[in-house]
């Protein structure tokens, strides 16, 4: 009983939290911001294992 009574604690917590942050008023500003970003293009180039391994692996990536 204890298990489910914390569960409980956090999935209120949870539930505070989220609708907290994401509130009523900014749902439509965040909705439009999302689309906005699905409507850009997406990249179109291929890349080989060797550079995705190397990129993925080089932290400083954004120095280049």
């Amino acid at each position: 009983m204890a298990k489910s009574a914390s569960k409980e604690n956090v999935n209120g917590r949870l539930a505070g939290l989220k609708a907290k942050h994401f509130s009523a008023e900014d749902r439509e500003q965040r909705i439009g911001k999302a689309l906005a970003i699905l409507d850009l293009p997406a990249p179109n180039f291929i890349l080989d294992k060797e550079t995705w391994k190397w990129a993925a692996e080089n932290a400083e990536i954004e120095d280049i």
